[in-house]
């Protein structure tokens, strides 16, 4: 984690172990709820190893938002910057090694370090960015090149999501993604 923030902003060493110290790893299993809806999330989430995704309910009907894998944040944006409930789930699709970070710690520190505070509008302007072309992409591609820009973005994906979510994501049916996959392949 401390890797990756490093590369959206610069950080001086005493910055790196300041923020290390908040820093805390756990294994957890296919499934695990990091985040459930109308709770109030309190984290940063980075995803060592594995895989997760923040999903909402429409319908009676889940859609996956947003997907992360290996060396990927996941957060449940709105409601960790706001602090107020969260309309999305964050789940785990494989078996992770997951860090996390208590993001009202960060915010004390980024009082203290002007590099962190940086780092905290970086972070801000990268979920604003991923957000925008989320909504390009839904606006402008066809579900078949939604579907190729995520399998360059994710190499064997749908080796490691369920089909399902994938659909979900894509805002398409999971016969509609068998078709595009058979297409494609």
């Amino acid at each position: 984690m401390l890797e990756t923030l490093s590369l959206l902003s610069p950080l001086s060493k005493e910055s790196q172990e300041q923020l290390a110290e908040l820093i805390t790893e756990y294994q957890y299993p296919k499934g695990h709820v990091l985040l459930n809806l109308w709770q109030i999330d309190r984290e940063v989430h980075f995803i060592v190893k594995g895989s997760g995704r923040v999903y909402y309910l429409r319908n009676g009907q889940d859609i996956t938002d947003y997907i992360a894998m290996d060396g990927q944040i996941l957060g449940g944006v709105e409601s960790l910057f706001t602090q107020t409930p969260s309309n999305k789930a964050m789940e785990l699709t494989e078996d992770s090694i997951v860090q996390s970070l208590n993001y009202q710690a960060f915010l004390k520190l980024c009082k203290k370090y002007p590099d962190l505070e940086t780092l905290r509008a970086e972070i801000a302007i990268f979920a604003f960015l991923e957000c925008q072309k989320r909504i390009e992409s839904i606006r402008f591609l066809s579900a078949s090149e939604r579907y190729q820009e995520l399998e360059k973005k994710y190499p064997g994906i749908s080796n490691r999501i369920a089909l399902k979510h994938i659909a979900s994501y894509l805002g398409t049916t999971q016969v509609s993604l068998s078709r595009i996959r058979s297409g494609i392949q």
